[in-house]
């Protein structure tokens, strides 16, 4: 611990001051006051329950060695999985309630603290699939775009349904669709009714169900079936977690959010078609539905008419569906792989504005993003990031630092060093996250160089994962900072090297920055 020794040292050296009834476990970490990180180091007692008369009147030690002993009541959850690891139902990222692992947690006699087992592509059901190796579709160079384009941009809550509605509406001849989660019955109603006669071509996942959700995604499907007849093409996505898919390409997540329209447009975006992401609401217009508002995730959009960059999303969306396709089973033969997914306990702030959407028309580069293609997100992203020279703002629904780093994870330690880098380089940076990114994920960051203290927010119901750099250059995307969502799943997105795009969504984040985040996270 800095200068200070090792936690394993100061645990032998006072066996009795930690060892009291109610200590659950201790670790290495960060003091926390006021609900956030002070940027001191600390050793941190969690307790099962906090209180200034424990029993048997013994107190817990404010400091051992110099060193201040930070105390912290567990949470039910990391209660449970302290003292019935073997009960911890499955939770794959913070956002479904996953706990960061902490490699020198200790019970206060210092033994080694068994985490619950996490689910590695899919756990013990669906590691009886198959591993098919992943090949991107042959012949389609995944490389910069650069010429004409018209991008229209926007962010939900604000106006990302009514811009994904006008995108749909110009469906002519044909849709092809790559989705993690299509739960919601507005934009199942609006498809049902307007694309009949239209060629829908869709790979779909297979998450927990959105507590948001109309119905399950196996109804919509039925729904569509139903609505478009034989103009309809569905595959379930080839990845540890879908029930429906008796092989997996993806470790746990068909996480992308793209559609392609008449082989020339895109709509991409970081929020799915549920109702958290995409809610039936325009407050940009109707001041009537800004406190609805509150209630829906932060998420950023493009759709973007460029033929050559349709034409590559739609290369790869065709070559997942003709993999899935040849993967796919009855339901009566599912895997069921038992996930989680949480509810957002609280809304936003009030908004000070919303924003309408914006169209940029003009010469442009931009650059696609696919995973888990090497070459693509991890290098590109870093570039993006290393070549800030003012500013680095980033909005992501959680960070969530390899449990056990090494050689399968580097490509994402080193984005997440490369912000550090920025940061002690005297760039601005400022970094907002979702209320699911708890104060110990927080001291991990800050254990790895980012000044939490100064830099970070958190502010509830974000779901975006978005960069600006320099006022310049933007990255809308899928991917989630983790190890899979960087490296493995299947996610895309697109840097758009553009000054009036990236100072839309800038503005965006500012407003948040302002009005919406706050320094207080929720304990382990």
């Amino acid at each position: 611990m800095d200068a200070s020794p090792d936690l394993a040292t100061i645990v032998a050296a006072h066996p009795t001051e930690l060892a009291l009834p109610g200590v659950l476990s201790v670790r290495s970490g960060y003091q926390v006051s006021n609900g956030w990180l002070t940027g001191r180091r600390a050793i941190v007692v969690t307790v099962a329950h906090k209180t200034a008369s424990p029993p048997g009147g013994t107190l817990l030690p404010t400091s051992l060695d110099g060193v201040p002993v930070d105390v912290r009541q567990a949470s039910p959850r990391k209660r449970q999985e302290l003292t019935q690891p073997q009960a911890e139902p499955v939770a794959l990222d913070p956002a479904g309630g996953a706990l960061p692992v902490f490699a020198d947690e200790r019970t206060p006699a210092g033994a080694p603290i068994v985490a619950p087992a996490r689910i590695a592509g899919g756990g013990a059901a669906a590691a009886a699939k198959p591993t098919l190796p992943y090949t991107a579709p042959p012949g389609v160079a995944l490389r910069e775009v650069s010429g004409h384009a018209v991008v229209h941009a926007c962010a939900s809550p604000d106006a990302g349904w009514p811009a994904l509605k006008e995108f749909l509406a110009a469906v002519t001849e044909s849709l092809t669709i790559g989705l993690y989660d299509f739960t919601s019955a507005h934009i199942l109603d609006w498809i049902s009714t307007q694309l009949p006669g239209k060629k829908v071509r869709l790979v779909l996942d297979h998450p927990a169900r959105n507590p948001t959700a109309d119905q399950t995604d196996e109804q919509t499907v039925t729904a569509l079936k139903s609505a478009l007849g034989l103009d309809l093409a569905q595959a379930w996505a080839l990845d540890g977690m879908d029930p429906l898919a008796a092989a997996r390409i993806f470790p746990t997540a068909y996480h992308i959010k793209v559609a392609v329209r008449d082989h020339t447009s895109i709509w991409l975006s970081s929020g799915n078609w549920n109702n958290s992401n995409q809610p039936d609401i325009d407050p940009v217009t109707t001041a009537g539905d800004a406190d609805a508002a509150r209630n829906g995730d932060r998420d950023w959009h493009v759709i973007i008419d460029q033929p050559q960059l349709a034409a590559l999303f739609e290369a790869y969306l065709t070559n997942d569906f003709s993999q899935a396709s040849a993967h796919n089973q009855a339901a009566g033969n599912a895997i069921r792989v038992q996930s989680e997914m949480l509810t957002t306990a609280a809304k936003t702030p009030p908004f000070a504005q919303f924003y309408p959407p914006l169209t940029v028309t003009g010469s442009m580069r931009i650059i696609p993003l696919l995973t888990p293609d090497r070459g693509s997100y991890a290098p590109h992203v870093k570039t993006l990031i290393t070549n800030a020279k003012s500013s680095l703002y980033m909005q992501f629904q959680y960070i969530e630092l390899p449990k056990t780093p090494g050689p399968t994870s580097a490509g994402f330690s080193d984005l997440v060093a490369a912000v550090a880098a920025r940061q002690n380089a005297g760039v601005d940076v400022k970094i907002i996250m979702s209320e699911y990114e708890k104060a110990g994920y927080l001291e991990q960051l800050q254990a790895a160089g980012i000044d939490v203290v100064n830099n970070v927010k958190i502010q509830n119901n974000v779901h975006n994962k978005g960069i600006v750099v320099d006022n310049a250059t933007v990255l809308v995307s899928s991917q989630n900072w983790s190890t899979d969502g960087t490296l493995y799943n299947r996610d895309a997105g697109v840097i758009i090297h553009n000054a009036k795009i990236a100072s839309y969504f800038q503005t965006i984040f500012m407003h948040d920055w302002a009005n919406l985040a706050h320094q207080k996270a929720a304990s382990d």
